[in-house]
């Protein structure tokens, strides 16, 4: 039990890392909306820089934010849920539900699309993919890794979240405390 809360905190703490690092696609974002919207504005364009190279600049800037943060958010449990399922339901049958749900739902959906995830970057890097629009973004594959990369934290994050349910569902009372599951205390 001691090893799997090793591995959860490990694997946290890996996920936390790829969402600081991806959180910098913000600030980046931010600085490409601004030029787009003022070199639109003023009618001027930086050269190699166009308004459709800006735009899908943003889009992939956001999708690079989205998929560095998608496992980080499961394990901070800051994403969408159905409450209405266990608004009744105590902490012990939240645990019970999120394993359940983790091992019949989460884990085979990741299963079955990780090996697409994996073949749609590879032969986009394959073919060197680039953007339809002729003054479009080179490297489309570059936001497909990123697509699969969020894949991936998806996959880590439930491993770790199944982990602790095992611990606090399964381990000492000390054990269970330390699995700090949040997802099971929510209102």
């Amino acid at each position: 039990m001691h090893a799997l809360l090793k591995v959860s905190d490990w694997i946290e703490a890996v996920l936390g890392h790829i969402a600081a690092a991806g959180a910098w696609a913000f600030i980046a974002c931010i600085a490409v909306i601004t030029l787009d919207v003022v070199t639109r504005k003023f009618g001027f364009q930086l050269p190699e820089m166009g308004s459709t190279r800006l735009q899908e600049l943003e889009w992939h800037l956001h999708a690079v934010l989205f998929c560095t943060w998608l496992g980080y958010a499961y394990l901070r449990n800051a994403h969408v849920r159905i409450d209405v399922f266990i608004a009744g339901v105590g902490p012990r049958g939240r645990l019970w539900l999120e394993f359940w749900c983790c091992l019949l739902f989460a884990l085979p959906y990741l299963l079955v699309a990780l090996p697409y995830a994996q073949e749609f970057f590879l032969v986009s890097l394959r073919q060197g993919e680039s953007s339809d629009a002729p003054t479009g973004l080179p490297a489309r594959w570059v936001v497909k890794g990123f697509l699969y990369l969020g894949f991936l934290t998806v996959l880590a994050a439930v491993l770790a979240v199944l982990a602790r349910c095992v611990v606090a569902l399964f381990g000492s009372a000390e054990l269970a405390a330390r699995a700090h599951t949040p997802f099971a205390h929510k209102s």
